[in-house]
């Protein structure tokens, strides 16, 4: 039996990550189709799963095989040992990835069945997962035609105004920025408060950002651009799992 230090996937750690009541709720996904989603994509990846079905973190390595509405089907490659004692676990957790961000789940027990004629284990669909992006957030492209916008207000003035400045990439951890040459609105190492990003149809929310590194590029016309990367600062659960629905959209709409 193999320890849970072994590591898979593009440097994402196949290891059981410690979740906390409340803490952790940002992270996991109750939608049954965006968890049939998430696990389509895991199918449609050859994504590796480890499944720890002991106190003493023993796992196997298997591989998804199928996902739909009722359930999803697991290989059967280990030893007649190893499928007893998962079939006689009272506790299953399985650990993955997902679009190079570790997802999570657990199911109290699985069942002997087939698929395509070949022996295979069943679990119903899991009523909720974990998208655990942590420090190693997933960036998301956003599109050309129709980027997002970022609305930085200055409240440092007599009057109030607003800064709109293009997103050219999204995560649950920060978003990177493009403005002009001479919009000095993106400064290293300011925070920014009560920042305003429409993600169209999912929704809008407001947050913080700090400036954490700044660059000024040429594009191709000439042209001579800012483009920082900012950081989102103490983002509240209703915030992130509207960006999370974003990903996961876009994700979709790409797939």
């Amino acid at each position: 039996m193999k320890s849970a230090r072994y590591n898979m996937e593009k440097d994402i750690p196949l290891k059981i990550e410690i979740l906390t009541s409340g803490k952790d709720d940002e992270y996991r996904i109750t939608s049954p189709r965006e968890i049939e989603f998430v696990l389509l994509n895991i199918v449609k990846h050859a994504s590796r799963i480890a499944l720890y079905f002991s106190e003493e973190n023993d796992f196997i390595l298997t591989k998804l095989l199928a996902v739909d509405s009722t359930g999803l089907w697991l290989d059967l490659r280990q030893t007649e040992k190893e499928n007893n004692a998962i079939l006689n676990a009272d506790k299953l957790i399985f650990v993955s990835s997902h679009s190079q961000v570790k997802v999570q789940f657990t199911a109290d027990s699985v069942t002997m069945t087939t698929f395509e004629g070949q022996p295979a284990f069943f679990l119903k669909l899991p009523a909720s997962i974990y998208r655990l992006q942590r420090r190693e957030y997933f960036r998301l492209s956003t599109p050309v035609s129709n980027p997002l916008l970022c609305v930085i207000p200055n409240e440092q003035k007599t009057e109030y105004h607003e800064h709109e400045v293009t997103i050219m990439d999204i995560s649950g951890g920060g978003v990177g920025l493009t403005c002009a040459e001479q919009d000095a609105v993106l400064i290293p190492g300011h925070t920014y408060q009560n920042c305003k990003i429409d993600l169209l149809d999912i929704g809008e929310f407001t947050g913080t950002i700090e400036v954490k590194n700044l660059v000024v590029l040429s594009t191709k016309t000439g042209q001579v651009v800012r483009r920082a990367g900012c950081e989102f600062k103490n983002l509240d659960g209703a915030s992130t799992i509207l960006l999370q629905r974003y990903v996961t959209a876009m994700q979709r709409a790409k797939a």
